[in-house]
């Protein structure tokens, strides 16, 4: 969520901002010698605001209950305080020297620190009143079950009157929640979430009800604990997505905790802790003289570790410092009692100096530089200055970049998956281009080419870092982060002066919160065993606290409290050290490990720290246990090799512990073979375990395990063993891949593969009948899996992102195919792929001649795809060749998409057409007598044949939701809500009938099963209603007149030899006549008055009359009092004739017109006419000059060079672009909207030569439009320009919308043109953010607010193409009015 993500910050901070910004202009206007103003009125009025906030803060604070708030509150408070101490200094030195630097500099610190102050302040707020609605969720979640103890209606009277009040806050403080979110998909799923608790908790009353009737009946007392089990679940579930949505964190929110672990951090902070602990022995004598001898000889220990793990000069000093205190501390040793006081003084005196100049040494240590990551940022540091400097390649300068790269390659080599090989990627483009700057230098004059060279460099360093940090903090395993935090623990709780109670419960709380942001990303059981463990220890915590603070707490009481936390933090850890060990993660955790003690091998001399030693051990049995795990499950000759190198490796590890006890008897030779002899069988490992890892390769090995498991799927054939095998093998290869993904990512798969075990076992305990229905499910589900891991995949890589729907992915495709010149595109082929999958999975749907046809043409354009790509890869094919592989390509999408459209339209109509009945013989066969002996098993016929239609509704669903014509984002979310409803609402549906079978005459199961039908019939209508407007209605209505005429003509042949079934075909008419009247009903609820729509109301009124006569007419045949023989005939023919009618008036409305209306006339000819003398261009404002834009030239591709090269000021490009060719397609004159969006347009690509990246290339000398846009000023100006330019939008579209008849495509443009207002008021909190973080002293700081910018600018740009492509759709609707559309929508010729 970005920092402004409700409503109350955004309107809090925005004239903060306005001010902010103000104040940036002077400080500009004063850096070109222009005198300052007086600022007391513009100060005193920021100042007030501020005040105003702080008081309210204060009051908040001391009323408050949030430790976290109360923790957090008096630094941010200060921060503010400050800054507004530095704002009033600013103005009484500026009102002294209207020309003072150092009055401007605290002015635009003061300025700086009063909006970020703000802005904390108000997050702590909002994240305490977060954490205030999550702990009352919890609560509420946490007494569902209790309802599972309720035995008498007494009882649940009471737990009813316990739950009311708390559920009803808890639903009304959500629902608040999401009023103020301004991110409407999680504003949304809180309000969807909400109303489907105030739904489920009379049905978790009901159910509850049922199972006090059922008591003493087994049978029906299982079915009823089924049903309450599963309400029970819904609603949890429901509270659980709640409280995600509540708590949505960044996804790398558990890396930034596990760098507070990392193990050089541990090694500072032990380092710090015992220079304390030595510091009170000798400055305040807290210690005897022993304890303080011991401190130190653990300070020396921890010191040792740290310079060991500290590179460069400052590893070497703190080595120095700790050598001194070594050899001061021995020499005290060897004083022992028998010296003299005098000599003791003065050796605590220098071991007190050197003890302090090692705190303050470390204190100023980053650590973490010492990492990889470290490394490579010091090295490009020293590349940018170069880059910078405009110098050319020196000696020193290359010998740089050789290390760099060399770094660079060791953390590639070390990190698995996709990052590692992006790393290369990135270093072999740095490579390229140092050799381009070589070439260039020996060129003379080539400035610009020099300058562009340089900025590409610039650019790819800045990403190379980026990559490495990200690796670095990927090499950290979570079991080594929380064991960590345990250790802590383990020491304060023995009462170890090293571990203050400050320091536990500051670990405390860092295990927790890696664990949360841990078990995010790991399996449903392993999640739910972590969060379970973490509610425990939070148990322990409490139970610790109430002890101490007890009137009178015992020492034996303390430590018992004590030792129950510690167990309980020490599971946390042995669950994760277990995940860890899994052979889904082996290769990645083995290559850590390796290289860990090979780092430590080389790094210090054999015995010279305990410490160093048993790190060496402890990762050597870690790695030695991973490769156990991975050879029992790969048995055979190479397992068999990973057990011997796991033995040999810790037989190697027992000789260096001979050698280290047995220093006398060993050789230098023996040591340095020994150490080689680790290192050789730990490669080795570590070859042997990724080579095992690796045959199961990417995507590949997924894609033919899904094969080979969906054969047995869909036939049974090759009996269950094998099936479930194979199944087992798609679960074991989707969690290797979800292992190296974001954790939003892998909990979905992970989700999805737990669901595909809990089918499996299903299906092993199911009867033969109820197999073949669950095989389809399992192949769904691995469908699904399939497409989340594939999705997954790509989404890692910028540009790459999954495209959606169809018409999303189609205009990809349009923008890729449309090229003049054919190249390779990630985001084209990755749309082709997915126009594939979703033709394959509306073929699957379909079934059939042809389910098999679009199956046919899925393989067509695939091996088109495939042809084209070898076609552009080969150097031998000419353009003419690229461009027919092209063509084709093209054509044959377009025939898929087409009979995708078509053939989507009948399946909608087939599966739709009666969407209750299957329900409503559920609910007969539950209520028959308990007599027939049969009765049993006609429900679980019928039970059966309910979850089978429910699953068909949702299936269709999804296929139309990807394949279907609607664009509306927001209509997407919501079918995929319905069909998880449905989902939901099914079992449900199903146990509460089973209750109701079993106790038909009972009162409280009928009103639950009631109740839970009431529910599932409202999804399901409610899904209905969205994929309807996914079909088109012309395409509808053609397939419902051909499927009424199949049923007609059965229905007349019918009743002259089978009435009976002639009236079940009736009655299909009949059905299919009551979607004809719902579809129309629904085009005439979007109509005004015209002509059109009165011709469909009495059309609609014919087909009433027509069904309603047939009904007669049947009726009247059936009882043999027809007075017309024809007359059942007549009546089928009329029916169908009357949706033709429909249809064809429908059809007809819908035809495309044409390109430009007829009022129009001809363009003129300009050759014709003499041409007059060009206009000089306008110097004031270049936005007005029209400038060359070819609208025909594809955007290009953001996978390509440009964002790698340039960063965020490419992807603003990338936006501004697409929305210039938006624009272009319109005739501008009597048209404001086009022209205010081809402005935004404009003024965006100006801000794109500001980010970071652009700016740079800017400043090393190219010429390119340097000086349109070179202040913080003119960024200021230009968003203000932009806020006014979507206002206008804004207000056009808000006409259109007023006047439009059509009210779908009204309801259309208010989605497009919703956020625009959220988008411009961030805009203007950005630039005020953004000007006051530039400067070449905050660095971070800008390329945050560069994000921030550019996230902002993407989002906004693509809102307005969408609200102009929605004000054509609407205006044509009004051509039949001329005077209320006040814009002329004319494309050009």
């Amino acid at each position: 969520m970005s920092a402004f993500h409700t409503k109350t910050i955004a309107s809090v901070l925005e004239p903060v901002a306005q001010q902010v910004s103000h104040l940036v202009v002077l400080y500009e206007a004063g850096q070109q010698g222009q005198a300052m103003p007086d600022l007391v009125d513009n100060i005193q009025l920021v100042l007030t605001c501020v005040s105003n906030l702080a008081t309210v803060a204060e009051s908040t604070a001391k009323q408050s209950n949030d430790a976290t708030f109360i923790r957090d509150f008096p630094s941010a408070m200060d921060a503010v305080n400050n800054s507004s101490t530095a704002l009033n200094e600013a103005v009484l030195e500026l009102r002294t020297d209207p020309y003072s630097s150092k009055g401007r500099r605290k002015l635009i610190t003061g300025a700086k620190g009063i909006l970020t102050g703000t802005c904390d302040l108000l997050l702590m707020y909002d994240e305490s009143e977060v954490r205030k609605i999550v702990k009352n969720c919890e609560a509420v979640r946490s007494y569902f079950p209790v309802c599972l103890e309720v035995g008498t209606l007494e009882d649940l009277s009471f737990y009813i009157k316990n739950l009311t009040p708390g559920l009803t806050q808890v639903c009304k403080a959500v629902k608040n929640r999401a009023d103020e979110l301004l991110h409407k998909p999680y504003a949304d799923i809180l309000r969807r979430e909400t109303e489907q608790l105030k739904k489920f908790a009379p049905m978790l009353i009901g159910a509850s009800k049922s199972l006090i009737n059922a008591q003493g009946n087994e049978e029906l007392t299982n079915a009823a604990h089924q049903n309450l089990d599963t309400t029970i679940e819904k609603m949890n579930a429901s509270m659980k997505e709640i409280i995600r949505v509540l708590l949505m964190k960044d996804p790398d929110y558990g890396k930034k905790i596990i760098a507070d672990f990392h193990p050089l951090a541990l090694a500072k902070d032990a380092v710090m802790a015992d220079c304390n602990r030595v510091r009170d022995w000798l400055k305040h004598g807290k210690l005897t003289d022993a304890e303080g001898l011991k401190c130190a000889t653990e300070l020396i220990s921890a010191g040792k570790e740290l310079a060991a793990g500290v590179s460069g000069p400052k590893g070497e000093e703190i080595g120095e410092v700790v050598k001194a205190i070594d050899g001061i501390v021995n020499d005290l040793k060897n004083l022992g009692d028998a010296g003299s006081e005098t000599d003791k003084a003065a050796l605590k005196k220098a071991l007190l100096e050197n003890v302090e100049k090692l705190d303050t040494l470390v204190k100023n240590t980053d650590v973490l530089a010492s990492t990889p990551s470290g490394a490579v940022s010091r090295r490009i540091e020293d590349a940018k200055r170069w880059a910078k400097s405009g110098d050319n390649l020196s000696s020193e300068t290359n010998a740089n970049f050789s290390d760099l790269l060399t770094t660079s390659r060791a953390v590639a080599k070390a990190t698995s998956g996709k990052e590692g090989a992006m790393i290369e990627k990135s270093i072999d483009k740095i490579e390229e281009l140092l050799q381009e700057a070589g070439r260039l230098e020996l060129e003379i004059g080539n400035n610009k080419g020099k300058a562009d060279n340089r900025a590409r460099i610039l650019a790819w360093l800045a990403q190379l870092n980026n990559q490495v940090k990200m690796a670095d903090e990927k090499n950290i395993l979570p079991s080594e982060v929380v064991n960590a935090g345990v250790g802590q623990l383990s020491e304060w709780a023995k009462d170890s002066p090293a571990v203050s109670d400050a320091n536990a419960h500051h670990a405390y709380n860092k295990v927790l919160e890696v664990s949360k942001a841990v078990s995010e990303g790991l399996s449903k059981a392993e999640r739910d065993q972590v969060e379970g463990l973490i509610a425990e220890v939070g148990e322990a915590m409490e139970s610790y606290q109430a002890v101490i603070q007890g009137p009178t707490p015992t020492h034996a009481a303390i430590k018992k409290s004590q030792a129950t936390l510690l167990q309980a933090v020490h599971k946390i850890g042995t669950v994760l050290e277990k995940a860890d060990m899994t052979g889904d993660n082996a290769a990645e955790n083995v290559t850590t490990g390796v290289e860990r003690v090979c780092d430590l091998v080389d790094a210090n001399k054999v015995g010279a720290s305990p410490k160093v030693e048993q790190s060496i051990r402890q990762t050597v049995d870690k790695v030695a246990a991973i490769g156990k795990a991975v050879a029992h499950h790969n048995p055979g000759p190479e397992g068999d090799r990973i057990n011997e190198l796991c033995d040999n490796v810790k037989h190697y590890i027992s000789q260096r512990t001979w050698v280290i006890n047995n220093p006398e008897k060993v050789t230098p030779e023996m040591v340095a073979a020994n150490s080689a002899n680790i290192k050789d069988a730990l490669r080795e490992l570590e070859s042997k375990i990724t080579a095992v890892e690796q045959d199961r390769d990417e995507g590949t090995e997924l894609v033919s395990a899904v094969s080979a498991a969906q054969q047995w799927a869909s036939t049974g054939k090759g009996g269950d063993a094998q099936g479930t095998t194979a199944v087992g093998k798609v679960i074991s290869q989707s969690r290797y891949l979800a292992r190296g993904l974001n954790t939003r990512d892998k909990r979905e798969i992970f989700d999805l593969c737990q669901e595909l075990e809990d089918l499996i076992d299903e299906y092993n305990r199911a009867p033969e009948g109820r197999k073949r229905a669950l095989r389809s499910q399992i192949a769904d589900k691995m469908n699904a899996v399939k497409q989340a891991a594939r999705k997954a995949n790509t989404s890692a890589v910028p540009g790459t992102e999954t495209a959606g729907g169809l018409p999303e992915c189609s205009e990809i495709i349009d923008e890729w195919l449309d090229r003049d010149e054919p190249i390779r595109s990630k985001a084209g082929e990755r749309a082709v792929e997915d126009v594939i999958d979703m033709a394959a999975a509306l073929a699957k749907n379909i079934g059939g001649p042809v389910g098999e046809a679009i199956k046919a043409q899925t393989e067509k354009v695939a091996k088109l795809l495939r042809h084209l790509q070898d076609v552009i890869d080969d150097p031998k094919s000419t353009p003419e060749q690229k461009r027919a592989a092209q063509a084709e390509l093209k054509e044959a999408i377009t025939e898929l998409k087409k009979a995708c459209n078509d053939h989507l339209a009948s399946k909608v109509v087939d599966t739709y057409v009666d969407i209750t009945g299957p329900i409503m013989e559920l609910q007969a066969a539950a209520l028959a007598p308990l007599a027939p002996p049969e009765k049993a098993v006609k429900f679980n016929a019928k039970a059966a044949d309910f979850s089978l239609h429910a699953e068909q509704l949702c299936r269709v669903a999804e296929v139309a939701t990807d394949v279907g014509c609607d664009e509306d984002p927001h209509r997407h979310d919501n079918i995929k809500l319905s069909i998880e409803a449905l989902r939901d609402a099914t079992p449900m549906v199903v146990y509460s009938a089973k209750t109701l079978s079993l106790n038909p005459d009972s009162e409280s199961a009928k009103e639950n099963f009631d109740l839970v039908k009431q529910q599932w019939v409202t999804e399901a209508v409610r899904l209905r209603t969205d994929v309807d407007k996914c079909v088109k209605p012309t395409d509808f209505l053609v397939e419902s007149e051909r499927k009424c005429k199949e049923e007609g003509e059965a229905a007349k042949a019918l009743m002259k030899t089978s009435p009976k079934e002639a009236v079940v075909k009736v009655a299909m008419v009949q059905k299919i006549t009551n979607r004809v009247l719902e579809v129309t009903d629904a085009e005439l609820e979007n109509l005004g008055d015209c002509e059109f729509r009165v011709k469909l109301v009495n059309h609609r009124a014919n087909l009433q009359h027509a069904i309603q006569h047939a009904g007669q007419a049947t009726n009247e045949h059936i009882k043999g009092q027809a007075t017309d023989p024809a007359a059942f005939d007549k009546s089928i023919t009329e029916v169908h004739m009357n949706i033709s009618y429909i249809k064809e008036e429908m059809v007809g409305f819908y035809l495309p017109l044409p390109p430009l209306p007829e009022l129009i006339p001809p363009p003129i000819v300009e050759e014709e006419e003499e041409k007059p003398p060009a206009r000089p261009p306008v110097p004031v404002d270049s936005d007005e000059e029209e400038d060359a834009f070819d609208a025909s030239a594809p955007a290009p591709d953001p996978v390509e060079a440009p964002i790698e090269e340039f960063g965020y000021s490419a992807l603003i490009r990338h936006a501004a672009f697409k929305l210039r060719q938006e624009t272009a397609k319109y005739i501008e004159e009597d048209n404001d909207m086009i022209a205010a969006a081809r402005k935004i347009a404009q003024k965006f690509q100006q801000m794109a030569k500001y980010t970071k990246g652009r700016r740079e290339m800017l400043e090393l000398g190219a010429t390119e439009e340097k000086s349109e846009f070179s202040s913080m000023t003119d960024m200021i100006k230009t968003c203000k320009e932009i806020i006014a330019l979507t206002k206008n939008i804004q207000k056009h579209a808000a006409m259109i919308s007023k006047n439009c008849p059509d009210k779908r495509l009204v309801m259309s443009l208010a989605n497009s043109m919703e956020p625009i207002g959220m988008l411009s008021q961030q805009l203007n909190i950005i630039a005020s953010v953004k000007a006051s973080a530039s400067g070449k002293y905050n660095e971070a700081a800008e390329v945050e607010a560069d994000e921030m910018l550019t996230i902002n600018a993407q989002n906004l740009m693509k809102s307005v193409r969408d609200t102009v492509r929605a004000s054509e759709s609407c205006s044509v609707k009004m051509l039949s009015n001329p005077a209320a559309n006040n814009l002329q929508f004319r494309r050009k010729r």
